[in-house]
């Protein structure tokens, strides 16, 4: 079967191609940056193509169907925010708006059956009416970004008479390769290296983190179970910013604390996610925080002990 993956080359998308190898699928992989340094052990698999197109050319996209036999789609591209760039409104809803429109479109136009949508805990309203969230809470996006998440779902919805369409929402996703900016990796860095950890806001905000495996493992359900509709795709455990922190310094055996920065947080408020719908219809069984933490710590303990071999001390 031939699969359509968007985003490859970022964090989630590549190991989500790994994913799609292992299990016997020959993956077309699309990306606007053409950056490839998350796809290695990807880049010359005979069963993997790499494309360079970018989704807001809507005749590029119709054009890279043609002739391919895709089956199946998995969007996970997206514009990403950058608050210093002056025009990333305008990238970010044309791309994750207006790119997953013209997606559809050939998708729909190029036969495929069945379209995997990368959506957010962004869509919700903040601060949360309830906890857990589950997929009934109202939507109502508060950044750019999640507007353009939301529209791309809305836009999603009217092609699923055409296709069978899943909307995946995910939480705070971490693992190997993902950028240091984000809090599970920023806390797992300064932890291994000793270093004070940086918490904004109080540290009683909290949320959902998934290991990116997860992650993959809920994509490929979706494909294999044909089970359309939107889910929650989390850990369903809920973790403040404090309670992150010190469990990170547990696992990484330091002696780093973690320290109030002042600054304030871009989401001071508790979130907790419901991913029971998820799991009664897609059959999705995330590990728990613990155990997706402990394996992320070893897997960086691992690089770091590699990294020490290779540059021995002059």
């Amino acid at each position: 079967m031939n699969v359509l993956v968007t985003g490859a080359t970022g964090f989630v998308g590549s190991h989500l191609c790994r994913g799609l190898l292992q299990r016997g699928y020959r993956v077309v992989g699309l990306s606007r940056s053409g950056r490839t340094e998350n796809l290695e052990g990807v880049l010359g698999h005979e069963r993997f193509q790499m494309l360079r197109v970018d989704l807001r050319d809507a005749d590029a996209v119709r054009n890279l169907m043609e002739g391919r036999d895709i089956v199946a789609c998995f969007h996970l591209a997206a514009q990403l925010p950058q608050r210093e760039d002056s025009e990333e409104p305008f990238l970010s809803y044309d791309t994750n708006a207006g790119g997953t429109l013209n997606l559809l479109r050939a998708a729909h136009l190029g036969g495929v059956d069945r379209f995997i949508h990368a959506s957010s805990i962004d869509v919700y309203t903040e601060p949360p009416a309830y906890l857990p969230v589950d997929e009934k809470h109202s939507v109502g996006a508060s950044t750019v970004y999640g507007f353009g998440k939301l529209a791309a779902e809305l836009w999603c919805r009217s092609f699923s008479w055409a296709m069978n369409v899943v909307v995946l929402r995910y939480s705070i996703v971490y693992g190997r390769g993902q950028e240091r900016s984000r809090a599970v990796s920023r806390f797992a860095e300064q932890a291994l290296h000793g270093r004070a950890m940086t918490l904004y806001g109080d540290g009683t905000q909290s949320n959902d983190f998934v290991h990116v495996s997860d992650v993959v493992e809920a994509n490929l359900l979706a494909l294999e179970r044909e089970k359309p509709g939107t889910y929650n795709i989390g850990s369903g455990e809920e973790a403040s910013v404090m309670d992150l922190a010190t469990r990170i310094v547990r696992l990484a055996g330091s002696q780093a604390e973690p320290a109030l920065t002042g600054e304030a947080s871009n989401r001071p408020f508790r979130f907790a996610l419901d991913i029971s719908k998820a799991r009664e219809r897609l059959g999705y069984s995330p590990r728990s925080l613990e155990e997706g933490l402990f394996e992320h710590m070893a897997e960086l303990k691992g690089e770091m002990s590699l990294h020490e071999l290779s540059c021995p001390t002059p």
